[in-house]
C-alpha cells in the first residue's frame, strides 16, 4: 500500500537558537475517523556542521500504517481487493473499506557546501520503501546572494525521482495472463518525477521579508493507483475494473510568503500557493503561522491552513461509473477537495542545549473525513 495520506507536517518548530549541530527525536500519531486510518511515525534527525563550510543532515522516518481504504468490490464474495473476473450483478456492486496495513521506511541525506561567496550548494538523496513501492530520489540545490549584505537571494532546486510499483496479478494488471489470474505473480511498473523550482527572497527591513517561488513538475510512467477501482457499463454489463489515469502529468504553480516580526516576542508567517496540472486540477492553499515567545524558555505556535482543489477531468464524482472512457478514476485525491487544518504547538527550552516540543492538531476534509494528530519530541544541540 503506497502511504500517500493527508498529514500535515507538524514536527518542524521554529528554534530558539541558530545552532546547527543537533539531534532531534520526534514521534507523531495520526488517527483518521477513529481508526479508519492510523499512523504511528517515529522520526530521527541529525544535523552536523563541519567547520563553517559544510553541513550534513541525515533524517530517518518509519511510518506504521493500518486501517481501511475505500474502493469498489463484489459484495457476493466479501470485501476484497481482488478484482472479480467478468461481469457482476449491479446489486452486488458495493463501495466500502478494504482493510490494509503497511510500513514505510524513509532515509534522507543531504550535504550543503558554502562557497567563498557564502553561496550554498546542496546535494541530497532520499530512499523510501514500502511493501509494494520503492522510491529513489536525487536532488540538487543552489542558493545565490544577489548583494553583499545578503538581503536578497535567489535559489534553484532540481530533483529526479524513480519509483518502482509492485502489482500483484489479483489486482488486475493488464500484463497478467488469464491463467495466472489471482496468483502470487508480481508485475513491476515504474514512474518518474522531475521537479524544478526557483525562488527569490528579499529582506524588506529588520522585521520582515518576502519570498516568491515558481515550480514545474513532470511525471510519467505508471501513475494509476493499483488499489483503486471503477465500475464500467453499469446499465449494460457491469464490471469492476482497475482505474486508469494518464501516464503523463505536467504540473506548475507559484508561491508567495510574507514573514514579519511584530515585536521581539510575536512572529507571523503568511503564505499562498497556486497549483495547476494537465489533468485539470487547480488548487489554492492559504496558510498562517503565528509564534509567540511567552518567556525566554517557552514558545507557543498556532497554524491555520485552508486548501481547495478542483477535480481531475477523469474523476466522475459521487458515482464512479464509466463506459469506454480511456481514463477513469475513483481516487478521491484527484477529486474535488476542500480541507481545513488547525494545530497548536509549544517548545520549551530546558537549557541552552536541550528543548522539548509538542503539537496537537485537527484536519477536516469536507464531505469525506476528519482526523486528529499529535507530535511530541525533543532536540539536543551540541
Amino acid at each position: 500500500m503506497q502511504l500517500k495520506y493527508s498529514i500535515v507536517a507538524i514536527g518542524a518548530l521554529v528554534s530558539f537558537a541558530n545552532a546547527q549541530n543537533y539531534v532531534s527525536v520526534q514521534y507523531m500519531d495520526y488517527d483518521e475517523d477513529s481508526g479508519r486510518t492510523t499512523v504511528h511515525s517515529p522520526h530521527l534527525e541529525l544535523n552536523l556542521d563541519f567547520g563553517v563550510d559544510y553541513t550534513l543532515n541525515i533524517s530517518d522516518v518509519i511510518d506504521s500504517l493500518s486501517g481501511a481504504s475505500p474502493t469498489y468490490y463484489d459484495s457476493s464474495s466479501g470485501a476484497s481487493a481482488k478484482i472479480p473476473k467478468g461481469s457482476v450483478l449491479s446489486s452486488d456492486i458495493a463501495y466500502g473499506n478494504i482493510p490494509y496495513s503497511d510500513r514505510r521506511k524513509d532515509l534522507s541525506v543531504s550535504l550543503t557546501k558554502r562557497l567563498k561567496s557564502r553561496d550554498e550548494l546542496s546535494v541530497g538523496y532520499n530512499y523510501s520503501t514500502e511493501s509494494d513501492y520503492i522510491s529513489n530520489e536525487l536532488s540538487l540545490g543552489y542558493l545565490h546572494y544577489l548583494d553583499k549584505s545578503k538581503n536578497r537571494s535567489i535559489d534553484f532546486g532540481l530533483s529526479y525521482q524513480k519509483n518502482k510499483i509492485k502489482i500483484g496479478c489479483y489486482l488486475g494488471n493488464s500484463e497478467c495472463d488469464g491463467v495466472s489470474g489471482a496468483s502470487s505473480k508480481v508485475i513491476n511498473e515504474h514512474s518518474y518525477v522531475l521537479n524544478a523550482q526557483v525562488g527569490f527572497t528579499q529582506i524588506l527591513d529588520k522585521n520582515s521579508l518576502i519570498k516568491a517561488s515558481a515550480f514545474y513538475i513532470n511525471e510519467h510512467g505508471y501513475l494509476s493507483n493499483p488499489y483503486m477501482r471503477v465500475v464500467r457499463d453499469y446499465n449494460i454489463n457491469p464490471k469492476i475494473t482497475q482505474e486508469s489515469k494518464p501516464d503523463t502529468r505536467h504540473s506548475y504553480g507559484l508561491g508567495i510568503e510574507y514573514d514579519r516580526a511584530i515585536n521581539s516576542k510575536f512572529t507571523t508567517l503568511f503564505s499562498y500557493r497556486l497549483f495547476h496540472d494537465s489533468w485539470g486540477i487547480t488548487s489554492h492553499t492559504f496558510e498562517t503561522q503565528l509564534f509567540y515567545d511567552l518567556s525566554s524558555k517557552l514558545r507557543l505556535g498556532l497554524n491555520l491552513r485552508a486548501y481547495h482543489q478542483s477535480k481531475a477531468k477523469f474523476f466522475s464524482g459521487k458515482k464512479d461509473y464509466f463506459t469506454n472512457q480511456k481514463y477513469a478514476s475513483s481516487d478521491r485525491r484527484v477529486g474535488k477537495i476542500t480541507s481545513y487544518t488547525a494545530s497548536m504547538s509549544a517548545e520549551y527550552k530546558l537549557n541552552s542545549k536541550f528543548s522539548i516540543n509538542g503539537a496537537v492538531g485537527y484536519y477536516k476534509q469536507v464531505d469525506y473525513f476528519h482526523s486528529n494528530f499529535y507530535n511530541i519530541g525533543f532536540k539536543y544541540r551540541f
